[in-house]
């Protein structure tokens, strides 16, 4: 940023020295010192929520380790048939396809998982399990708890600073409106006095 437009950013934030500025600009220059206030604020607000969050989804992460296992499951049929292409946007689509796979205790247990299109009978896929033997998705990590914490903080920041320039905004369409009204009402008093119309 310019000396120039610092220079102007701080006159418009404390107008208060200036002859010329009207309330509606003292009331922009407050709501514009608040929003700025309020964004500094928010870091450390929204840096505790991440970390409360994350501390929160290391438990999560802790209980999921321990009580979810991979398995592999054999399928007992096949896949339904591609129409048109398997991927769209680069991911590949997968259906619910029966299918039978073997507990830590040996015990087997018969269900739907996700398979790729066109697999085949007899195919092995990778699949997690609970304690009772369910099919279930994958235990989060510590990584995907750090990504979850630090979104979430970023969105509430976000949130807070959004809210905060978007008064801003409002409150100075409003004012310039205001003083454009203003500025007609007394250009049509003196008008006649100038042009002698």
């Amino acid at each position: 940023m310019t000396a120039k437009r610092m220079s102007r950013l701080v006159h418009q934030a404390f107008p208060y020295r200036n002859e010329l500025a009207t309330t509606g600009d003292r009331i922009e220059s407050t709501v514009l010192v608040l929003g700025i206030a309020v964004a500094m604020l928010a870091v450390p607000v929204a840096g505790a929520a991440g970390s409360e969050i994350y501390a929160t989804q290391r438990e999560r992460v802790a209980v999921e380790q321990v009580s979810r296992s991979r398995a592999e499951a054999v399928l007992i049929e096949d896949a339904p048939h591609t129409i048109g292409s398997s991927e769209r946007g680069g991911v590949v689509e997968t259906v619910p396809v029966l299918a039978q796979w073997r507990l830590r205790d040996g015990s087997a247990r018969r269900g739907p998982v996700q398979a790729h299109y066109d697999a085949k009978a007899g195919a092995v896929v990778p699949i997690w399990v609970d304690r009772d033997g369910r099919v279930t998705e994958p235990p989060m990590t510590n990584e995907g708890a750090a990504i979850d914490a630090i979104v979430l903080a970023l969105l509430l920041w976000s949130a807070a600073a959004g809210s905060m320039a978007l008064l801003y905004l409002v409150t100075t369409f409003v004012h310039r409106r205001f003083r454009r009204r203003r500025w007609a009402d007394e250009w049509k008093r003196i008008a006649p006095e100038w042009t002698g119309r």
